[in-house]
C-alpha cells in the first residue's frame, strides 16, 4: 500500500501504512515491533506515542458518551447509563488504545516520513 492509495479505512481496520499488511497488533494492548510484511518500525523513536493520549481519551470519551445518550434514550436510570457506557468502554477500549497509536504512524508516515 503506497501512500496515494492509504484511506481512513486502512486505519480502523489497523492495517501498516506502509504495505497494508494486518500485522500491527501483537496480543492485548500490544503492538508489535516491525511489520511482519515490510519490516516498518512501528516504534520509531523512544516516547513516540505518548502524545497518542490525546486521541484516545477524545475517541474514548466519544464512544462511552455514545453508549450513554443511547441508553439514555431508552429510559434507563442514572445506573443503567453509566453501566452501559462502562461495559462500553471497557470492550472497546483494546481497539481505541490502537486506532490511537496506529493513528499517529499513519499521520507520521502519510505526512512527515520525507522530512527524516
Amino acid at each position: 500500500m503506497s501512500r496515494e492509495t492509504w484511506t481512513f479505512a486502512s486505519l480502523l481496520a489497523l492495517r501498516c501504512p506502509v504495505c497494508g499488511g494486518n500485522t500491527f497488533k501483537a496480543g492485548i494492548f500490544r503492538t508489535s515491533k516491525r511489520c511482519a510484511r515490510c519490516g516498518e518500525d512501528f516504534e520509531p523513536e523512544p516516547g513516540f506515542f505518548a502524545g497518542a493520549i490525546y486521541p484516545m481519551y477524545g475517541l474514548g470519551a466519544f464512544v462511552g458518551g455514545l453508549a450513554g445518550i443511547i441508553a439514555g434514550l431508552f429510559d434507563a436510570s442514572l445506573f443503567g447509563v453509566v453501566l452501559s457506557a462502562g461495559v462500553t468502554m471497557a470492550v472497546f477500549s483494546p481497539w481505541i488504545f490502537w486506532v490511537s497509536r496506529l493513528g499517529f504512524l499513519h499521520t507520521n508516515h502519510r505526512f512527515f516520513k520525507d522530512q527524516a
